[in-house]
């Protein structure tokens, strides 16, 4: 073998499979302390963090241990205007080797003291798994400020199984971190990778079928990912996998809306759509498009996502485009706080061509909890997904069996319900009940009299009218109702009177009230008026009055406070970050109406456990009070 063939090919390190795992064995904690110690007052004005600056060290010193190259930049006359001419070294070398050089800095004067300190091995092990999840957490908070959280072993897995690479396929990552990118490669080295970002050091060690699509304008300077989309359309590129990583993007309201103009405006143009389709969507959703144009009609992608764009209004007429024309294959909710540093639930979202169905898996509560070593405060507790979690993730979603953790839907099926796509919903499956009717219809037969909303007295106005004094007025809040009865030795908020123009929103005697906002429990009661009393609920009620002959109000608080009854209750509140009630959507529930006898029966059941309660927590009460006498007494 020729001087110069041998020299290149111990510069081009590549590390397969046997080597990562031995490299995994290798303690590097002596690599990291030097290196953060000799470079903690140095500044290098082209690297974000000292991470960046130890990792080309790193590198650099790995490179350096061919000794001729050593020499030849050390101790003979050497010229840095020479490396463009050298066929022996890679464009990655010649970068690093630069580096050396900067005048202003004079970092060469550093590397003779670290030369000789490291292995091939514990340098290659920083490398490669310093940012790695494990490691990243040794660290949090300490050495990795302004990088995007790295995924957990489980999860790169679980992506992985699902994503389903094959042999020879050509694989497209947005906003994708290298351990997703090291692992793809690991798990089947014949593939080809493209990344709209530079090939980063420990991605170059693993593989040379890493293609850096950077897209630049006639002046060198690297585009947009709006303009590499852009130029990818218009290419009419198509690929076979693609990896989408969007919980990260951020939601700079000012930036977050000049990029979906232009990503609108760039689909409208190169795409046949429904204006409607696209009005409202979120960036989310408009990636998505991009990305089910690019995949072959045999290729499968996959997102990670901030769960509410499953189910959020705004995004209605986009989610219908992919459900009806056999976009989705499967969706899958994960462990919330799943990544480190974030607390957002998150879901992934696996798009294929032709569905006639989609599969939903409840995977919230498949993984395995990590707690922070004592004496460690800055790491958070950790949910990571091992190898049992996954495996029962992937069970579920091969299955076509449906159960309380997964369920697949015909795409015919959603457009009852808005076209949510939200996990759990579509999995909680409501038994059918015989005498079943929509509160609609009860309103129709005049079953149900009335629904209203509660008063909205402004706070200046509720100012004036309030009475420091008990009175026979009161205005009414969800402080006031705890478990089923109104608490009324608690009222704080007595009126000074009933203003006219208020007197419509008293309530009546056995009148029910459930709260406007609020996740469940949500809270309930039959209102019981005391004799000379007048209330007014607050706007954070709904009022509903009944015709007591044919709907008894106690057994209809009964059935919505059961498990079914709190389930088929879910679909009348609109998910926000406070989930409201909607009138409209609480007249579509449907609930069981049995004859009154049988209504009566569950209704004086229900009545009698309130007033145990009732009675438990005056007791309760009572005792706590006797308690706090103790010291005085004796």
């Amino acid at each position: 073998m020729k001087r110069e063939e041998r020299i290149k090919e111990f510069y081009d390190i590549k590390v397969d499979k046997e080597y990562y795992e031995k490299l995994k064995t290798i303690d590097y904690s002596e690599v990291e302390t030097t290196l953060d110690e000799v470079f903690k007052d140095y500044i290098y004005y082209d690297h974000e963090t000292p991470y960046d600056l130890s990792l080309n060290v790193a590198y650099i010193l790995v490179i350096l241990q061919e000794p001729s190259l050593y020499k030849k930049i050390f101790f003979s006359s050497f010229s840095i205007e020479d490396l463009d001419n050298d066929p022996t070294l890679s464009d990655e070398i010649k970068k690093n080797i630069y580096m050396l050089f900067d005048k202003d800095k004079h970092f060469q004067d550093y590397i003779p003291q670290l030369i000789n300190r490291f292995g091939k091995d514990k340098l290659l092990a920083f490398i490669l798994f310093s940012f790695r999840f494990k490691d990243y957490l040794k660290n949090y908070n300490k050495r990795f400020s302004g990088f995007s959280n790295p995924l957990s072993d489980g999860l790169l897995k679980l992506f992985l199984n699902t994503l389903g690479i094959k042999e020879n396929d050509e694989i497209l990552t947005l906003y994708s971190s290298s351990d997703f990118i090291i692992e793809s490669f690991l798990k089947n080295p014949n593939i080809t990778i493209i990344n709209n970002s530079s090939v980063s050091i420990d991605e170059s060690l693993i593989s040379n079928n890493i293609k850096s699509e950077i897209f630049r304008d006639k002046f060198g300077n690297p585009q947009s990912t709006f303009e590499y989309f852009k130029d990818r359309v218009s290419s009419k590129q198509k690929i076979d996998k693609i990896f989408l990583n969007l919980s990260i993007i951020s939601y700079n309201k000012e930036n977050n809306k000049e990029a979906t103009i232009k990503y609108k405006d760039m689909i409208k143009n190169n795409f046949i759509f429904q204006d409607e389709v696209i009005k409202d969507s979120s960036l989310e959703w408009l990636f998505h498009i991009l990305a089910i144009n690019h995949l072959k009609d045999n290729g499968r992608a996959i997102s990670l996502v901030k769960k509410n764009i499953l189910s959020d209004p705004k995004n209605k007429n986009i989610r219908k485009y992919f459900i009806e024309n056999g976009y989705i294959e499967s969706i899958i909710l994960l462990p919330e706080n799943i990544l480190i540093g974030s607390s957002v639930s998150l879901a992934l979202i696996v798009f294929s061509k032709g569905n006639k169905k989609i599969r939903f898996v409840d995977a919230s509560n498949f993984y395995t909890k990590e707690r922070r070593k004592k004496g460690d405060r800055l790491n958070p507790t950790k949910k990571i997904l091992e190898e049992n979690n996954i495996r029962d993730i992937l069970k579920f979603l091969n299955s076509d069996d449906n159960s309380e953790i997964s369920i697949s839907k015909g795409i015919e099926e959603f457009s009852e319900n808005d076209y949510n796509l939200d996990v759990i919903e579509n999995i909680e499956v409501i038994p059918e009940f015989e005498n079943s009717k929509k509160i609609k219809e009860l309103i129709d037969k005049k079953i149900i009299k009335d629904i209203i909303r509660g008063s909205q007295i402004s706070l200046d106005e509720l100012k004036d009218l309030r009475s420091y004094e008990e009175t026979p007025y009161i205005y009414l809040t969800l402080s006031n109702i705890n478990d089923g009865f109104i608490e009324y030795e608690n009222i704080e908020d007595y009126l000074k009177k009933i203003p006219e123009k208020q007197e419509k929103f008293c309530i009546k005697n056995n009148a029910f009230l459930i709260s406007k906002i609020g996740n469940p429990p949500y809270k309930f009661v039959v209102a019981q008026i005391p004799e000379n009393r007048k209330i007014i609920a607050s706007g954070n009620f709904a009022i509903i009055e009944v015709n007591e002959k044919k709907l008894n109000p106690w057994y209809l608080v009964a059935f919505l406070i059961s498990d079914i009854g709190v389930k088929i209750l879910k679909k009348a509140y609109i998910a926000s970050l406070h989930s409201s009630l909607s009138i409209k959507k609480l007249e579509d529930i449907i609930i069981p109406i049995p004859p009154i006898e049988e209504q009566n029966k569950i209704a004086q059941r229900y009545f009698e456990k309130i007033n145990e309660i009732k009675e438990i927590k005056k007791n309760l009460k009572d005792k706590i009070q006797s308690a706090k006498n103790i010291f005085f007494e004796i």
